[in-house]
Parts: structure tokens; C-alpha cells; sequence
């Protein structure tokens, strides 16, 4: 089994790494009293890599690291690359004009990084609309108020077994074990 550093302090994004994964995979967290990585950059490739560098000297293993974002073209694109620092699902719907269009769609980038001369993007997009309320206990941040196309209920009551099936992230993340896979450095 290889092991990786999942880039994140958000402990629900490692459990939900984990279970997209599987046992494939070990994706250890990173260690405790690192301070967080700046995220300043104008799109997710950019997050992604920037913390896969800062954190990268400070483990022993590869680091995989992620950014993602809701996107609503209704508001300009917002939260976007901003989104876990936008003010989440209630400054959302606050914003959201009462005719604006419902179409969203989440973005994810992983990046795999070794080093400064090697690093490999993943992507993954998951269109959907939004819900003009809160519905639902299950998951974190805009799941309450994202439902998936082809879908009626928002991702926080579809819930955790499907998001991990379905989402931004699992698509990444998949597409990342399919790479790693053709590396021979995990046995799929």
C-alpha cells in the first residue's frame, strides 16, 4: 500500500478522501501544529499547488492536495475559489438575487506532488443548481444547498455513502488512482 499526505487541516475532507480511496490508498493527515497554508491564488490549480509546495518540506511522504469551489455564474462565478472563506450557504442565498438562475457546479483539483519538478493534475466537475434553503444533516459546507443534476435532494440528504460515489472530488480523486495505478505504485 503507498502512502500519502493529504494537504488539508479539515478533518471531514480526509475521512471523505479516505473513504473516495478506499483501502488502495493510506492518506495520512498532516502533522499537527503546522501552520496553514496561504491561499492566495486566482484559480484551484493554483491553491492545489501552492499547498502541495508548502507543506511538502515538512513530510516524509508525497502530498496530495486539493482545492475545490462552488461555482454560480447567477453571482458572477462567486464563491469560487473563495468558497470556504465566502461565508458558506447562508451569505450564499443571502446574495443570490430571487430571480437569478439556479445552475452551480462544484470544480475539484488534486494535485500529486514530489517535488518541484514533479507534479501531476486531476480534475473533477459536478454540475447541479442550488436550493433556495437549507436541506438535509449529512456532509459539510454547500452540500445543504446543492443538488446534483438529475437529482431532487440536496447532497446533505443524499448522503455521505453517495457524495463519496458522485462528487467533484471523488471524480478527481478517481482519475488520480486510475494515474497511480498506470505508475504500478498501487495495485488497483
Amino acid at each position: 500500500m503507498t502512502t500519502w499526505i493529504l494537504a488539508t487541516q479539515n478533518p471531514h475532507k480526509l475521512t471523505e478522501a479516505q473513504q473516495i480511496v478506499g483501502s488502495a490508498v493510506r492518506l495520512l493527515p498532516l502533522p499537527p501544529g503546522l501552520p496553514a497554508a496561504e491561499e492566495h491564488e486566482p484559480t484551484l490549480y493554483g491553491n492545489a499547488l501552492a499547498k502541495a509546495r508548502f507543506y511538502r518540506p515538512y513530510v516524509a511522504y508525497p502530498v496530495l492536495a486539493e482545492d475545490s469551489g462552488l461555482f454560480v455564474p447567477a453571482l458572477g462565478g462567486k464563491p469560487g475559489v473563495q468558497s470556504a472563506r465566502y461565508g458558506g450557504p447562508e451569505r450564499l442565498l443571502q446574495e443570490l438575487p430571487p430571480e437569478a438562475e439556479l445552475y452551480a457546479y462544484f470544480a475539484a483539483v488534486v494535485v500529486a506532488y514530489f517535488s518541484e519538478e514533479t507534479y501531476y493534475f486531476f480534475h473533477g466537475l459536478w454540475e447541479g443548481r442550488l436550493s433556495r434553503e437549507r436541506r438535509g444533516t449529512e456532509g459539510f459546507g454547500y452540500d445543504p444547498i446543492f443538488i446534483p443534476a438529475k437529482e431532487q435532494r440536496t447532497v446533505a440528504e443524499l448522503g455521505q455513502a453517495w457524495k463519496v460515489q458522485h462528487s467533484h472530488r471523488a471524480q478527481a480523486l478517481r482519475k488520480w488512482l486510475v494515474w497511480l495505478s498506470s505508475q504500478n505504485q498501487v495495485g488497483l
